[in-house]
């Protein structure tokens, strides 16, 4: 139960994991006060509040070393209300010697594709902003 170290002026204790957790558990009974049970063991009180924080503090650092699962709420990547149809402007007529800027979007499943004029480029960028805001 307990072992007598031997040191230059005094003797100092040593007690088992058993023996600390017995009187530990003693101090969590109904009706049961610390000094109480300190006393009925021998011990001093204050012995057994420094046990009491070194297994709070030992059950804490346990609890950050254990991984575990944390939900996570995630926010639905289509707001929810009307579905709009996708809208098909009408073909432009490009001369084979017109540049366009051409830009694809995939998201969700979906790819949107879009082409501007070069002349057009500050309103193309305009859009862009817009939606990917």
């Amino acid at each position: 139960m307990e072992r007598l170290i031997d040191g230059e002026r005094r003797l100092r204790r040593e007690y088992s994991a058993a023996f600390k957790a017995s009187v530990l558990a003693r101090t969590r009974e109904p009706g049961a006060s610390v000094a109480g049970v300190a006393l009925s063991h021998g011990l001093h009180p204050n012995m057994v509040h420094r046990w009491l924080r070194e297994q709070s503090l030992s059950r804490e650092q346990d609890s950050l070393r254990t991984p575990a699962f944390v939900a996570l709420p995630l926010a639905p990547t289509v707001a929810p209300g009307p579905v709009a149809s996708p809208v098909t402007p009408a073909p432009t007529q490009a001369s084979p010697s017109q540049d366009l800027i051409r830009v694809e979007i995939q998201r969700a499943g979906a790819t949107v594709t879009m082409q501007w004029p070069v002349s057009a480029a500050a309103q193309c960028a305009q859009m862009l902003r817009e939606l990917l805001r």
